[in-house]
């Protein structure tokens, strides 16, 4: 299992770029923060059609949420999945459709397409 307060080293290690922000002292105490940064991260690529990219943002966050304790696995839900914005549009949910890896996918769609009470 992966330990929580290693995300942003994880994460680090897999987008260099994002090292800067995710060691911020805003940033580096909270899970969530870092998550959130990552989160921006995605949506970048997403916006830039770098998808390849996008498509290693969904792995790396699918392993956090799989392979990592009950409280990242939920960090990841309700941050990182939260703050993606990708369901404002046609084309961000198409990204996630077809790039997220399934597991990923379901708790997406099961957060923004779940029918209200």
């Amino acid at each position: 299992m992966l330990d929580p307060t290693r995300t942003a080293d994880l994460l680090a290690a897999h987008f260099p770029g994002l090292a800067p922000a995710l060691h911020a002292p805003a940033t580096y105490p909270s899970v969530h923060r870092q998550l959130a940064c990552f989160a921006a991260y995605t949506r970048a690529a997403a916006t830039a059609d770098a998808l390849l990219r996008l498509q290693r943002c969904f792995a790396v966050a699918d392993r956090l949420r799989n392979d990592g304790d009950t409280a990242l696995a939920a960090a990841i839900e309700s941050g990182y999945l939260h703050c993606l914005h990708l369901d404002g549009t046609a084309r961000g949910n198409q990204l996630a459709r077809q790039l997220m890896p399934s597991r990923l996918y379901s708790a997406y769609a099961h957060q923004h397409y779940a029918p209200l009470p």
